[in-house]
């Protein structure tokens, strides 16, 4: 049976400075915000909760949903940082004929200004789902795959206001003006919003990372790299296409606590002396690293 672990922010360290994650994992069915310190909903008359729900998830069985109410309408508190380099990372899940929405807000309160809006499957507000993400800042599109979850991964240097984007490891927006609507000089990098933006929005988003400094690519071929069992209770293997560089494991409190350069195929971890408990395994191939959950 699996177990279930009131531990739903996570501060790990993988190559960046980890500020927060947040994988919905260890939270109770239902609306998301009193369960994180750093998930507010919108303050406006009407507003609804976005919910933690068991519909869909990229990693174990939880993610948080965005309804199709046109109401629904939280924010990521981001710390309104204003220098530096620093990357936030989510995946985003978008039902079939349906289209989802987030935008990024200068400063933790909310309403102030828009630095980007990113429209999935529409061009504008109320839009019919036309299987591409847009970026209003600059109008650039890309495609999704509905119907699937996919890597968001923004990169925002505030030293020299710059925005680079990768969907799914692809590069989207190559150093932009990080500014917002309008050419609006941008301040502060405060927070990122989720809104039910259109009668026929209906996503989820899972794994929120928000780190400083950059992340390597999570992207490797679909069928290159796996593991199991998970939850582990003894041995974890790693199943790959390629010899894996590489395999380090953290606890959920960013201690390393196990590294190794196996520099082979499919290799093992021996994990039965860990406590039970969530870890995140790092592995590298090829110079391309992937971090998974892992529950013991």
């Amino acid at each position: 049976m699996r177990k279930i672990y009131l531990l739903a922010i996570a501060l790990i360290a993988f190559g960046a400075n980890a500020q927060y994650v947040i994988d919905f994992d260890g939270m109770t069915l239902g609306p998301v915000s009193p369960q994180s310190p750093y998930i507010e909903m919108w303050p406006a008359a009407g507003v609804t909760d976005c919910t933690v729900v068991l519909d869909q998830a990229f990693s174990a069985s939880q993610s948080m949903y965005v309804g199709n109410n046109q109401t629904d309408d939280v924010i990521f508190l981001l710390d309104n940082k204003n220098f530096g380099v620093w990357t936030v990372q989510f995946y985003m899940y978008v039902d079939g004929g349906a289209s989802g929405y987030w935008n990024i807000q200068d400063n933790e309160i909310a309403g102030l200004q828009w630095n980007g809006e990113f429209y999935v499957g529409q061009a504008s507000t109320g839009g019919g789902a036309a299987g591409v993400i847009t970026h209003t800042g600059t109008g650039a599109t890309t495609p999704y795959v509905a119907d699937q979850w996919f890597e968001v991964r923004h990169v925002i240097d505030l030293d020299v206001m710059t925005h680079t984007m990768y969907i799914d490891g692809n590069l989207f927006l190559d150093a932009v003006p990080y500014e917002g609507t309008g050419g609006v000089a941008a301040t502060a990098l405060g927070a990122i919003n989720y809104y039910s933006a259109g009668t026929i929005n209906s996503y989820y988003i899972d794994d929120f990372t928000f780190v400083e400094g950059t992340l390597s690519s999570n992207e490797f071929a679909a069928d290159s790299f796996s593991v199991y069992p998970n939850p582990v209770v003894n041995q974890l293997n790693i199943k790959s296409n390629e010899p894996v560089n590489s395999v380090s494991v953290f606890d959920v409190t960013g201690k390393l606590i196990y590294n190794s350069t196996p520099n082979v195929i499919s290799p093992s971890i021996d994990m039965s002396t860990y406590k039970s408990g969530i870890y995140f395994v790092e592995v590298t191939i090829n110079n391309a690293t992937k971090t998974v959950k892992v529950v013991k």
